[in-house]
């Protein structure tokens, strides 16, 4: 079995710094809920994150009311036991669950980041598909975990291999914005031209 390239930087910091590991299972599964081809990968535990674990993400959004699935499994980090979420209300929105855990197991539960209520605050709202921004057709009231308005315009490639441009404002999950194209599922960022944070009011 091949050294990935994250387990290599464990051997690495193992053998400078006496870091320690621990393995979880690596999988990205599209279109599905379990993960069945696994890899097992070394995942580092850094200083800075000594409470690092193994971490599960189901997750799905929707562009053009097409719903877009998948899972997957990889280091936990700061998205630890949260729900990602993104709310234009014009077509495109984003929800996915993480849990970390010790055994990595399978989960389905995007059930949980559902029937969110709303918390009160505003955020901009538009979306189209286009590099070069959209402009606000009103206002989106955003759910509960989201304090924080987001400005995007790029191109991304979706989890059915699609890529498109993409522009959209809207509320998103406190520190979503720190994550970036990380919390998009089935994502690939492609380029981007703008991506800019506020808070909600």
């Amino acid at each position: 079995m091949k050294f990935s390239y994250i387990g290599a930087l464990c051997v690495f910091m193992t053998l400078i710094a006496a870091a320690q590991c621990i393995p979880c299972n690596e999988c990205w599964v599209v279109g599905g809920t379990e993960c069945c081809d696994v890899n097992i990968i070394e995942c580092p535990i850094l200083p800075e994150q000594p409470e690092l674990q193994c971490m599960t993400m189901s997750e799905y959004c929707v562009v053009d009311d097409k719903e877009l699935r998948s899972m997957r499994k990889t280091c936990g980090n700061q998205l630890c036991n949260l729900c990602i979420t993104l709310t234009t209300g014009h077509g495109f929105n984003v929800r996915a669950s993480t849990q970390c855990n010790s055994t990595n197991a399978d989960l389905n539960f995007t059930e949980r980041c559902n029937n969110l209520t709303t918390n009160g605050l505003k955020c901009p709202s538009c979306y189209e598909k286009t590099t070069d921004g959209c402009k606000d057709v009103g206002t989106v009231d955003c759910v509960q975990g989201e304090t924080q308005c987001v400005d995007y315009a790029g191109e991304v490639q979706f989890s059915d291999g699609s890529v498109n441009p993409l522009s959209f404002k809207g509320c998103i999950v406190t520190g979503g914005c720190d994550v970036g194209f990380l919390g998009l599922p089935g994502s690939k960022e492609i380029k981007r031209t703008t991506f800019n944070c506020t808070a909600a009011n």
